[in-house]
Parts: C-alpha cells; sequence; structure tokens
C-alpha cells in the first residue's frame, strides 16, 4: 500500500484545532507526496424543549452561542488550512454536522475511504482515536502536542509486536513508512505473552522481502505494563513513530480498549500509527 490519501480531523468546538497540527499534517503528506483533507467537524446542539429548563437558565440561549461559536471556528479552521495546506498537497474540505460532542461515528465514513486518518491528540480528542480505530477499519494516526517542536520525519520507527492479528495489521499498515525509515525497531515486550520463534523467523523474512532490515528486540516488562514500556523504549532509543495494533477484550465499548493501548493513548509523547 501507498500513503497518498489523508484524512486530518479538524476539531471547532470547545477548542479549535490549533495551527501546529495541519502544519504536522502537511509535514507528513510531504513525506509521501501525499495529499491531505480536512474534516472539520461542526457541534450541533439540539434546543432543549422543556419550557422550565429553558426559562430557569436560558439554555437554548446557550446552546445558540455554542453553535454560532462552532460555525465561527470552522469557517475559521477553514481559512488556515488553506494557508497552511500548500496546493500540491490540499485536498478537499469536509463539513461533517456532529452532535453536541464529536464523535468518531461522525467521521469514521470519510475515514474509511483515506489510507490514514490524522488525529491531533488534545483536549478531550483522544477517545475519538480510540473509537475510530474500531470504527474505521483504517490505520488512525495520533499526533501529540508539538507547537514548536521539529515536524514529524518518521526516521526512525519502532513497531510493537507480539506475533497477534492487531499488531500483524497494524505492521501491514505501516510497511510503507517501515519502507522510507532509516531504521525500524520491531520490539516485543516479553512477560505479556510467549514469543513463537517460527513467527519471529517469520517476521524478519517478511520484512526482508520488502527491503526492510529491522532489529528484533525483547525487553522485558519489569513490572509495567506493555504500553509503558514501549513508550520508555521509544524515549530512550530517539523513535519518531510508533506503530501498534489497538487490542479490543469487550464487546462493551468503555472496556474495549486493553491497558497497553489506553496507557499509549493518554501518555505517548510521540506520533503513534494504530490499527486493529
Amino acid at each position: 500500500m501507498q500513503v497518498r490519501d489523508l484524512l486530518l480531523q479538524l476539531t471547532t468546538y470547545p477548542v479549535p484545532t490549533p495551527d501546529w497540527a495541519i502544519e504536522a499534517a502537511v509535514a507528513i503528506a510531504g513525506l509521501f507526496d501525499a495529499r491531505v483533507s480536512g474534516a472539520v467537524c461542526k457541534v450541533k446542539m439540539p434546543a432543549v424543549s422543556n419550557f422550565l429548563a429553558d426559562a430557569l437558565v436560558d439554555a437554548n440561549e446557550a446552546i445558540a452561542a455554542a453553535n454560532k461559536k462552532s460555525e465561527d471556528n470552522a469557517q475559521n479552521l477553514l481559512s488556515r488550512f488553506r494557508e497552511l495546506v500548500p496546493p500540491q498537497h490540499c485536498g478537499e474540505e469536509l463539513k461533517i454536522d456532529c452532535g453536541a460532542m464529536v464523535s468518531s461515528l461522525d467521521i469514521a465514513a470519510q475515514a474509511r475511504v483515506a489510507d490514514m486518518t490524522i488525529i491531533p491528540n488534545y483536549g478531550h480528542t483522544g477517545p475519538i482515536a480510540e473509537d475510530l480505530v474500531f470504527d474505521s477499519g483504517r490505520p488512525v494516526l495520533l499526533l501529540p502536542v508539538s507547537e514548536g517542536a521539529p515536524k514529524p520525519s518518521f526516521d526512525h520507527v519502532v513497531v510493537g509486536w507480539d506475533g497477534g492479528r492487531a499488531a500483524a495489521r497494524a505492521l501491514a499498515d505501516a510497511l510503507p513508512i517501515c519502507a522510507r525509515a532509516a531504521s525500524v525497531k520491531v520490539v516485543t515486550i516479553t512477560g505479556d505473552k510467549a514469543l513463537d520463534r517460527d513467527i519471529q523467523d517469520g517476521l524478519r523474512r517478511h520484512l526482508k522481502a520488502h527491503a526492510i532490515e529491522a532489529d528484533l528486540i525483547e525487553r522485558p516488562a519489569a513490572g509495567a505494563d506493555a504500553g509503558s514500556a514501549l513508550l520508555e523504549f521509544c524515549r530512550s532509543s530517539g523513535a519518531g513513530l510508533l506503530v501498534m495494533g489497538a487490542y479490543g477484550h469487550s464487546q462493551l465499548r468503555e472496556f474495549i480498549l486493553g491497558g497497553a493501548t489506553r496507557t499509549v493513548v493518554a501518555e505517548a509523547d510521540l506520533p503513534v500509527l494504530m490499527a486493529h
């Protein structure tokens, strides 16, 4: 798979997506000669029908003000998107009407027809990324706050690997990124699952078939969960991207993410590519 079509989720309320996120998406598009489209999520809160509630707290007036703020932010965001994204990388401007809170379901349909969806990880966007991995069926790139930091380069990639289905899906989606990286380290956190040596040998052969020379590394969890151990390895090795599978353990949405995935979403200080 080639990376040619990126989708950037843009939030309008309560805090609009900052410029650093658009600039980072442009830098990523430049790595792959890709286009980036902006999905602007506009909040549309319905008026309350309870007369007493409206009379006591002016609920409908507050709702109208919030909707207007979201609409104004949407127009400003689109203007900044046009200014910051060069013509050669500029895709579509997609306006998406959402409810009182932006949900992954609001953008999942657009994410399914993109190579990758970029979610800036600030404010309350973390749960959107978590859910979108499962709802879209496509890889999601979680961007940490990076105002003033170097733009993403993905020269040094760490792949979290346990031989499972989700890790295999994430690795497959990340092959174009790994192929252009200066270094790729495939890291298995031992203690969670036993390693299958045949699978490890097969992984090495598979990566070589794609002209990827990777270091296969085992690290003990040392009392931490796999997510914390992976993040610590990324920091110590100077990684610019972590690739990992998102794991589900229950049909109930509030319990769907495994501990390692939830830790990474909450604590990552580098870009994270997740797939399921």
